[in-house]
């Protein structure tokens, strides 16, 4: 099914960012990445559950109507370090690591699909000329694992590390979680240039 999104999402989605980039300057992002993600599965013939209601249910944005969930994000691809970075669910509801961890595992959708940003690629205050540059993944939620690595708290904080990837629950920011994975484990993403907007 990774194969199958991927595929439908690089033949389609560049257009439809395109038209995003015809009146926006700065990236597409949120519930906006979210619509165009459902339009674009919806018009490949995989109906959906997503409406532009600016629900946050956790973890899970879209439902494809054979089944798969899937949760829509942005994030920054460092390729120096091969590594993405993206932010999760705020976990302050639960007073421990163990539940906070318990609910990431019960939550998660069945894929991640990620449109990340390279530093590099976009300009402080964007043109509406200059050209656009997104980075595609799409992994399996099972690829991320929370538990086989050690969490240790710093302060208010949680950190994890395990090979290849790391993760932090930020207490600032409503024990918010954030996690960089290497591509080793997520796969390479795939380059979407949007140019000539």
């Amino acid at each position: 099914m990774v194969d199958n999104i991927r595929q439908i999402l690089i033949e389609r989605l560049t257009s439809k960012l395109k038209i995003h980039h015809s009146v926006y300057r700065l990236p597409c992002t949120s519930e906006f990445l979210e619509e165009l993600f459902a339009k674009t599965f919806e018009e490949a013939g995989y109906a959906n559950d997503w409406k532009p209601n600016r629900s946050h249910s956790v973890s899970v944005d879209i439902t494809l109507d054979k089944g798969p969930t899937i949760s829509v994000k942005s994030g920054i691809y460092n390729s120096e370090k091969d590594t993405l970075k993206f932010s999760g669910s705020r976990l302050g509801k639960h007073e421990t690591i163990e539940k906070m961890l318990d609910h990431i595992s019960d939550s998660s959708a069945d894929y991640y699909v990620c449109v990340a940003k390279r530093d590099q690629d976009w300009s402080s205050v964007p043109s509406q000329n200059e050209t656009k540059r997104y980075w595609l993944f799409v992994f399996d939620s099972k690829a991320l694992d929370y538990n086989i690595g050690l969490w240790t708290e710093s302060g208010n904080d949680f950190k994890y590390e395990s090979i290849g990837m790391g993760a932090k629950i930020s207490a600032s920011m409503s024990y918010q979680l954030w996690t960089t994975t290497h591509t080793s484990i997520l796969g390479k993403p795939y380059e979407l240039e949007i140019t000539n907007v």
